[in-house]
C-alpha cells in the first residue's frame, strides 16, 4: 500500500511538488508569524538580559519596563542602594517619546544614564561614547544606517536637539527602539530629582543569597517593587505575547485552513484520478482497509515533505530578513516547529478523510468500462 502511495503521487511530479510546496508555505506562514512574536519578545527585554543587575526595583505595583511608568524617590532610591547585602544599585530614568530624525518620529524607549555608572547604558558599544553628556544621544547603528545618521548629527526629543556621540548594536527592533541620554538632562525633562530613578539595576554582594535579599528588600522599602530579572524578564515577555496573542492565532487558523484545503484537495484529485487503479485491486481481493490507509498513506507523504521543506524555508525566511532588515528578528526554536507537529498530525487526518467516502464506493467492475 505504501508502494502504490508513492507511485501514485510521483507519476505526476509537478502535482507533486505544487501540492508539498503549498503545505511548506503554509508551515512558514506559521512560523514566520510565531517567530516574529518570539523575536519581538527577545527584542524587547535586550536591556534586561545584558545588565549585570540579578535584581530590578521598581515602584511599587509596576512589574514590567515596556507600557509602564515607574518613578523611585531619592530617598527610595538611597534606602536600596545602602541595604545590607547590595553590593552596588544604579537608577536610570526611563520614559517613552519620539526621536525626531528630520520629519519622522521614531518611537522609542528612552533610557537616561549616569555617565559615571559602571552599567546601565549600551552594552555593545560600536563606535563612540556610550555615555552621553547633557545635551548627547547614543542610538543603535542600524537605526543610523537606515536614516542615513553618524556620529556629530543632530536628532532631537520632544524638541531638545541631542548630538549624536555613540552608536550602540542590539538596540533597534521591529517595535522596541533603545536609545540613551544623560540622566541628568532627563532628570530635568522629567522634572524629577537626578538621584531619584524610574528603575534601579541592583547588583547583590558575592557571598549574599539573591532570593533572601529581595524578600528582604520587599519587606523594608514599601514603596519599591523589588523583582529577580529572571521574572522582571518574563513578566515584560508574557505582557508582549498577551498583545499579539489574537493576531498570531488568527494567522494559525488561516495557515491550518490552507494546508487542510491543499492535503484535501490533492489527495481527492488522486483519488479520483486512480479510480480504475482502485477498482483492479478490490477486484483481485484488495480489502477497503487497505484502500482507504492508502490514501492516508498518501496524505501524510505529501503533510511530511511539505512540513520538513517548510522548516528549512522558515530559516532561511529568517536569515534573509535579518540581513535586508535587521530590526525585524524571526526567532524560530525548535520548540517552535516541534509544537505544530500534534497539529499536522490531526489536520491530514481530517483532510484524508475527504476522499475515503470516494474508495469505500468504488465498484471493482469499474475495470471493465470503457
Amino acid at each position: 500500500m505504501a508502494k502504490l502511495a508513492w507511485r501514485n503521487l510521483t507519476q505526476q511530479p509537478l502535482r507533486f511538488a505544487i501540492s508539498a510546496g503549498g503545505v511548506a508555505l503554509a508551515v512558514v506562514l506559521i512560523l514566520a508569524m510565531s517567530g516574529v512574536f518570539a523575536g519581538s519578545e527577545e527584542h524587547a527585554v535586550l536591556y534586561m538580559r545584558n545588565q549585570p543587575a540579578e535584581l530590578w526595583g521598581m515602584q511599587a505595583g509596576v512589574s514590567n519596563l515596556h507600557m509602564s511608568s515607574s518613578i523611585l524617590s531619592e530617598e527610595t532610591v538611597q534606602q536600596i542602594q545602602q541595604f545590607p547585602g547590595v553590593e552596588q544599585a544604579i537608577g536610570v530614568l526611563y520614559a517613552s517619546a519620539g526621536v525626531d530624525v528630520g520629519e519622522t518620529e521614531i518611537y522609542s524607549y528612552v533610557i537616561g544614564i549616569d555617565p559615571n555608572a559602571p552599567y546601565g547604558g549600551p552594552w555593545s558599544l560600536v563606535e563612540g561614547n556610550g555615555s552621553p553628556g547633557l545635551n548627547e544621544i547614543a542610538i543603535d547603528r542600524d537605526l543610523a544606517y537606515r536614516y542615513g545618521l553618524t556620529l556629530g548629527d543632530t536628532v532631537s526629543i520632544l524638541g531638545y536637539p541631542l548630538t549624536i556621540t555613540g552608536l550602540s548594536e542590539g538596540t533597534f527592533g521591529i517595535a522596541t527602539n533603545v536609545v540613551f541620554v544623560n540622566k541628568t538632562a532627563m532628570a530635568l525633562l522629567m522634572d524629577v530629582s537626578p538621584q531619584s530613578a524610574s528603575y534601579v539595576l541592583i547588583e547583590p554582594k558575592t557571598d549574599t543569597n539573591v532570593n533572601s535579599l529581595e524578600n528582604a528588600l520587599n519587606s523594608t522599602i514599601r514603596d519599591a517593587n523589588i523583582m529577580s530579572r529572571a521574572n522582571f524578564i518574563g513578566s515584560d515577555q508574557e505582557m508582549i505575547r498577551q498583545m499579539g496573542a489574537d493576531i498570531l492565532q488568527m494567522m494559525n487558523v488561516i495557515a491550518y485552513i490552507i494546508g487542510l484545503l491543499i492535503i484535501g484537495i490533492t489527495v481527492y484529485t488522486a483519488t479520483l484520478e486512480r479510480a480504475r487503479e482502485f477498482g483492479v485491486l478490490k477486484a483481485i481481493g484488495a480489502n477497503t482497509r487497505q484502500l482507504v490507509s492508502t490514501v492516508f498513506i498518501q496524505s501524510y507523504l505529501i503533510a511530511g515533505i511539505g512540513f520538513s521543506a517548510g522548516i528549512g524555508l522558515a530559516y532561511l525566511v529568517s536569515i534573509l530578513v535579518a540581513r535586508l532588515s535587521p530590526e525585524i528578528l524571526i526567532l524560530i526554536e525548535p520548540r517552535q516547529w516541534l509544537s505544530q507537529l500534534p497539529v499536522l498530525v490531526i489536520v491530514t487526518g481530517v483532510a484524508s478523510l475527504l476522499p475515503v467516502q470516494r474508495i469505500r464506493s468504488i465498484d471493482p467492475l469499474i475495470v471493465f468500462k470503457a
